[in-house]
């Protein structure tokens, strides 16, 4: 592994720090290098905070070091344009930083390039395009986001080995472990997000929260009739719920209630697009059945999550019951991306083919 890949994975493991805090922002981890040493690190901590670049200068200075003449390593390419902070490559120009090193350039229009050529018009030396596919994957919600004009979807599926998420009366309100439990709310402190359906709030009345694991999603529930108890716990905190309705209802927050066209059943594509207006860049799907089976239809997911207990249930609701197709070749193409043991139970996630 070269000197520039390494610390590039360096910065990527302090852009992870960030991770749940900075959204609609990028996830960014910057590192500046004098004479082989490291002098300074940081990161984006928080959305309308400082950016990565400028902590990392921050914290070069504070620890007695001249940025003069020494190297940035950054994960994305620096901001040029005046946001919530003003643009990242005018502090790199005056604080006099000889050469930029980038994984990869930020597909925001307002950025995409013209940040890089900032850089060289002031004559900095400027290398791009280094762990690539490493720094996509980082920041793939904010890709998404940007790039498609909708948030980035994972499903989380906890299933039996026989691949039934619940049994048919519903008395299963937990299938996996605990420490499968453990792994979805460190999952949810990622998202902005989590979503599910007016059943699953009944049956289970869940939380949809990190547990103190780390930041709290937002939580949106489906809800044609919009009459769900509000001693459910999803209303504990009304300014954190969504209701995704097609009937105002006075019981709640005006503002928390996103009012769709009365449909037989709702678009999951005109749900996006409301919700990508609301700057929501993630949501962490949490069924159930119908819900699933909708984000199937509409062929609008981007990795699945399967959490599977090594239990067999024999009979019961399968994840995608109500998604139909008629041939084989008509079927997802799904990547493992990752596999991991859970304390008995297995959890896999895949991710969509290109």
């Amino acid at each position: 592994m070269s000197k520039e890949e390494n610390y590039i994975n360096r910065c990527i493991e302090l852009a992870k720090k960030g991770a749940g805090m900075v959204s609609p922002n990028p996830l960014a981890g910057c590192v500046l290098v004098k004479g082989n040493k490291i002098i300074g690190e940081g990161y984006h901590k928080k959305s309308g905070g400082p950016h990565a670049e400028i902590n990392a200068i921050r914290n070069a200075e504070r620890s007695g070091y001249s940025t003069e003449g020494a190297d940035l390593y950054i994960n994305l390419e620096p901001c040029c344009h005046y946001g919530k902070t003003p643009p990242c490559t005018e502090a790199i120009i005056s604080k006099k930083i000889r050469k930029v090193i980038i994984g990869i350039s930020d597909p925001n229009p307002l950025v995409n390039g013209r940040g890089i050529r900032e850089l060289k018009k002031a004559g900095i030396e400027v290398t791009t395009g280094i762990k690539e596919e490493e720094c996509r994957e980082l920041n793939r919600f904010f890709i998404k986001h940007i790039i498609e004009k909708r948030p980035y979807i994972t499903l989380k599926i906890a299933q039996s080995l026989d691949g039934f998420i619940a049994l048919e009366n519903f008395k299963s309100k937990w299938i996996t472990n605990s420490k499968s439990r453990e792994l979805v709310y460190l999952l949810r402190a990622e998202y902005d997000a989590v979503l599910i359906g007016r059943n699953t709030a009944l049956r289970d009345n869940p939380l949809l929260t990190s547990h103190k694991k780390g930041r709290n999603p937002k939580r949106i529930i489906i809800d044609r009739k919009n009459d769900l108890p509000k001693s459910l716990n999803i209303f504990k905190n009304t300014k954190d719920t969504i209701i995704i309705t097609s009937k105002l209802s006075n019981e709640y927050d005006k503002g928390s209630q996103l009012i769709l066209k009365d449909k037989k059943r709702y678009l999951i594509r005109d749900i996006l697009s409301e919700l990508y207006r609301r700057n929501i860049s993630s949501i962490l799907v949490e069924g159930g059945a119908s819900i699933f089976s909708q984000f199937a239809e509409s062929n609008l997911f981007d990795e699945i999550y399967f959490f599977i207990a090594p239990i067999i249930l024999g009979e019961g609701i399968a994840p995608f019951r109500d998604y139909k197709t008629n041939e084989i070749k008509d079927r997802f193409g799904l990547k493992a991306a990752e596999l991991r043991n859970s304390d008995n139970d297995i959890m896999i996630r895949y991710r969509r083919n290109k």
